[in-house]
């Protein structure tokens, strides 16, 4: 089977551009990274403490990370792509590594087991305490008033049901 490359493409529309002028005010800091690093500490414990683990497992706990970092150092919404969290936020020393494993879980069965990565493992362990840490610094934030968030969507429901009655 040749190797594909999926290209995801998001379309810009209107909601998304008015969207993106008020979401920020929402975003709140402490909780995104409590999120975050629950994730990263329940997919650490489940799928990583074995002698094999599935290579794309590793993601699904450095990527939880490398959002925590991005959050507590620009206090605005990770990136979605993974490259631009790792360029941005993880230290040179650990970019071949995962590098790797980008390219074994881009080019390997879904199954595919590895021996775990003990450097990897540490820097997952290391990154865990310091961000748990961390997270208990910040100041709890509270959303003022939902108004105009609710206001917003509930003019593009109204706006979808207009639009498909006529």
């Amino acid at each position: 089977m040749p190797n594909c490359t999926v290209l995801i493409r998001y379309i810009d529309t209107d909601f998304r551009k008015q969207f993106d002028e008020i979401k920020d005010k929402y975003f709140v800091s402490k909780r995104e990274v409590y999120h975050y690093l629950s994730m990263a500490k329940g997919n650490f414990r489940e799928y990583l403490k074995t002698d094999m683990v599935r290579a794309k497992k590793y993601f699904y706990v450095i990527r939880p990370i490398l959002a925590c970092k991005w959050i507590l150092e620009k206090q605005t919404p990770p990136p979605m792509l993974f490259t631009d969290l790792a360029e941005s936020q993880m230290e040179d020393e650990m970019k071949p590594i995962v590098e790797h494993l980008l390219d074994l879980k881009m080019n390997s069965p879904e199954v595919k087991e590895i021996p775990r990565i003990d450097a990897l493992n540490e820097y997952i362990e290391k990154n865990l305490a310091e961000l748990e840490d961390k997270v208990q610094t910040l100041p709890y934030e509270k959303n003022s008033s939902w108004e105009e968030l609710n206001s917003f969507f509930l003019n593009e429901v109204k706006h979808d049901i207009y639009s498909r009655t006529t």
